[in-house]
């Protein structure tokens, strides 16, 4: 026992044994009741853009990010359970192959980290892909949630050139959604705007400043 202790905690596999400590807590404490499961989610738009609070439209910069996001279906389905699909793996190749090769060391550990997230990363995608058409079908559901109307908070600043963010709560939610504002009428962060339109854009909303309307 003594010498399980010492591989799992030794300095070659502590990353590792952390992170899934870390999930292993976030589960039993939401089993137990004392949080909810979107506590420590994140929000990453489906469609494979990270929500990030951007200036200005920069998403060509970042496209290549969201492909790979989407790839290992980051965003696909909620982040704790993608999460964990990835720190198992991680976890039993860390302390088979460090021991393997006899790395006890943090500093070597940190060399045979890099490899072995990426190999998890592919572990977990196979592992995932079969709830990503569940999870999708849930958020077509949300996606029905009636938008229009609603009044949010710009959170990143927006024209009708360049797209930024705003959120709303909807029933005791709070959503961040994609907005343009109609030429001229440039949106500020912090600014209180009203959701007009859904544009052919995917995922993104028109709005207005909502002090300017009458």
């Amino acid at each position: 026992m003594n010498e399980f202790l010492n591989l799992i905690f030794n300095g070659a596999n502590a990353i590792p044994t952390g992170l899934l400590l870390f999930i292993l807590l976030y589960w039993i404490i939401v089993i137990i009741g004392l949080l909810d499961t979107e506590f420590l989610d994140f929000d990453i738009d489906i469609d494979g853009e990270a929500d990030f609070e951007i200036e200005g439209d920069v998403s060509g910069d970042v496209s290549w990010l969201n492909n790979v996001l989407v790839f290992f279906n980051l965003g696909r389905i909620p982040f704790m359970i993608w999460l964990s699909f990835v720190s198992l793996p991680l976890w039993l190749l860390s302390i088979n192959i460090n021991n393997f090769l006899g790395i006890e060391s943090f500093i070597f550990g940190l060399l045979s980290f890099i490899p072995l997230l990426f190999l998890s990363l592919l572990i977990s995608k196979v592992l995932t892909t079969p709830f990503v058409r569940f999870f999708e079908k849930l958020n077509e559901d949300s996606k029905k949630k009636e938008i229009i109307g609603k009044i949010g908070t710009v959170i990143s600043p927006a024209s009708d050139l360049n797209k930024g963010m705003a959120e709303i709560n909807y029933q005791g939610s709070f959503l961040r959604l994609y907005i343009r504002s109609p030429k001229s009428q440039p949106v500020l962060k912090g600014e209180q705007v009203l959701f007009i339109e859904k544009l052919d854009e995917p995922g993104v909303y028109l709005v207005e400043p909502h002090l300017s309307i009458s």
